[in-house]
């Protein structure tokens, strides 16, 4: 509050701030020095009316002693009459020892115990002779001070008043000498930095003189021309950095907090479909509630998080942003922006380039979309080129097999030709020997005969067996009869009941094909005989739509198919094989439970069939 109260009552001017601080400087050194000059004057005064009242006792005590011893009362009031005419003199009181008081002299009513100068001296009479002093009476000695003040108040004056004069003189003669050495070149100097700071940089301040004042004149022309060639240098590079802004082919714009657009570039506005900056900058917004308003590029979200983001990582750098044009349709922009601070506080304007990349955008969708393209060709070709190596190992692995099973089924023939058929046409041939020679004997010949017939049928049997293992005959009649022979022929071989079940019509194969399905369902049986221990077994044939289905499942123990598949189970291969020539498709269920179901799909051309099951190469 003090504060404030002096500001508003201490002068603005310098002139009058220096003098106001001189008189308040002089008034207190002259005051504070005439004060302890008077003080010491009068403590001087009071020195001198003690030291007279001391003689003054002193005297009459002295002067006394004669006419006290003799009490001669008139010559005690002579000498008190004499000293009484001073100023200073309030009484003179004269006291016998025995008589009391024997003169009192008054000048002036007796004055307050402050104002009294009081002496008091006894007063002695020496006798004739070697006798000691013997005091007969005092004397007291009564003094004011009141005249020494008097005197004291006149001195006072004189010396205040001619220290008020000497300070009169020396603050005009000051003022005058500070109007004419410091007052008015500052304001000569204060009209010249108000006509730079108004613009005109060609003024000059006129140095008067090699001081301070003129110094500081020398330094304002120094800042002056500094400045001008400060602000020439600045509005070349602001009409170099709008040229540039102008004739930019990037969109450069300055963004506020509610999404305005506060200052852009042309390529901008054509950048957002808008005639020009002015017009996109004015444009009434959709929450303005206009009739004819344009979708603004920058929502208010979209601002909200570009300057959450801005305020998160201090810039925005390589933003792919979606902004909106005037005619509604999206674009695509990289966006660079940094923030614009004032006083220290969080940024107020967004201050941003933007480069269309609608192209770009557009280019990479359509290579990424290439890419991916491509990635899944690659995948497939991958794929494919692994099951080709995969199906080509198992091929090999295959051929392999088959021509160790086709040298066993040669040689199993070989010796069924050499042990059983050779035995039973040496056998026929003794016989014929033996019967010629029986006939040409006359011997019995008939059981002969009867022997001969039977090791020829016999020799049917082995014939008809190999045949049937070569190829069986019933698939001269289709096969629908070679399943029912296979399954007929199952159980009579082995101790698992087979059952053939047909549901729809009978498919319409070629010998291949239905020759390929016929050894698919074989290797299948002999699965189930060799490793399933199943009590029942069960061929099922049904028609469903244009393609057909061919199951065969069992009762008995399962097997980890997957682990068969490992442990090459060129059987389980053979029947993938197989319905990969004719393009099937080959399933497997089983675990480690009851049952198995070998499942094969097939249509009755050799077109591939293309169904809800799994691909030939999941097992489950």
């Amino acid at each position: 509050m003090l504060q404030t109260l002096l500001r508003a009552r201490f002068p603005r001017s310098l002139h009058a701030q220096l003098m106001l601080s001189l008189l308040v400087l002089c008034t207190l050194v002259a005051g504070t020095s005439a004060f302890f000059l008077l003080e010491h004057a009068r403590e001087g005064r009071i020195a001198e009316l003690d030291e007279r009242a001391n003689r003054i006792a002193d005297l009459l005590s002295q002067s006394l002693a004669q006419p006290l011893w003799n009490v001669d009362r008139d010559a005690i009031t002579r000498q008190l009459n004499v000293l009484k005419p001073n100023p200073e003199v309030v009484s003179f009181t004269v006291t016998a020892t025995n008589y009391g008081v024997l003169a009192d002299a008054s000048n002036a009513p007796m004055p307050d115990p402050q104002a009294r100068v009081v002496r008091v001296r006894p007063i002695e009479f020496t006798p004739p002779g070697n006798a000691p002093p013997e005091k007969i009476g005092e004397v007291r000695v009564v003094l004011t001070r009141a005249a020494a003040d008097r005197g004291f108040e006149a001195a006072r004056a004189a010396v205040l008043g001619t220290l008020a004069l000497v300070l009169a003189v020396v603050y005009v003669t000051t003022f005058l000498l500070l109007k004419h050495l410091v007052r008015e070149p500052i304001r000569r100097l204060e009209e010249m930095v108000d006509r730079i700071a108004s613009g005109d940089l060609d003024s000059r301040c006129a140095i008067e003189s090699s001081v301070e004042l003129g110094r500081l004149a020398a330094r304002v022309n120094v800042m002056a021309e500094r400045l001008r060639d400060s602000t020439a240098s600045l509005r070349e590079s602001e009409r170099k950095y709008r040229s540039i802004i102008e004739n930019s082919l990037e969109g450069f714009f300055v963004l506020d907090r509610n999404g305005k657009l506060c200052d852009a570039n042309p390529a901008m506005a054509q950048l957002l479909g808008y005639r020009d900056v002015q017009g996109m900058i004015t444009a009434p917004r959709d929450d303005a509630g206009a009739v004819h308003a344009k979708p603004q590029p920058f929502s208010s979200g979209k601002t909200a998080q570009l300057f959450a983001m801005l305020q998160l990582t201090g810039k925005i750098a390589g933003l792919e942003i979606e902004l909106t044009r005037a005619d509604g349709t999206a674009v695509w922009c990289q966006l660079n922006a940094r923030g614009i601070r004032y006083d220290g506080a969080a940024p107020q304007c967004l201050e941003g380039q933007l480069t269309d990349i609608s192209g770009r955008k557009q280019a990479m969708e359509i290579l990424t979309r290439h890419r991916d393209q491509l990635e899944e060709e690659v995948r497939e070709r991958t794929r494919t080129e692994q099951l080709l190596r995969h199906s080509r190992e198992q091929l090999r692995q295959l051929s392999s097999h088959q021509e160790s099973i086709r040298e066993e089924e040669r040689r199993q023939i070989a010796m069924t030709i050499h042990d059983e058929l050779g035995q039973l046409l040496t056998a026929i041939k003794i016989n014929v020997s033996l019967l010629k020679l029986a006939l040409s004997q006359g011997a019995e010949w008939q059981q002969k005969v009867g022997d001969i017939g039977g090791l020829a049928e016999r020799t049917i049997d082995i014939v008809r067996n190999v045949a049937s293992h070569l190829r069986p005959a019933a698939l001269n009649f289709g096969l629908l009869s070679a399943l029912e022979w296979l399954v007929q022929d199952f159980t009579r071989h082995n101790a698992t009941v087979c059952t053939f079940l047909l549901e729809g019509r009978e498919p319409s194969l070629s010998d291949d094909r239905a020759t390929a399905v016929f050894r698919i369902v074989q290797e299948a049986l002999t699965n189930v005989s060799r490793h399933a221990q199943a009590s029942h077994a069960e061929v099922v044939l049904r028609c469903i739509h244009n393609h057909f289905e061919l199951e065969v499942h069992d009762d008995g123990n399962g097997f980890d198919v997957a682990k068969a598949i490992r442990g090459d189970s060129y059987g389980l291969q053979g029947m993938q094989e197989r319905a990969r020539m004719i393009g099937a498709q080959f399933h497997i269920e089983s675990r480690d439970g009851p049952g198995s179901t070998v499942r094969i799909v097939f249509n009755e051309t050799t077109e591939n069939v293309s169904r809800a099951l799994p691909a030939d190469s999941e097992l489950r």
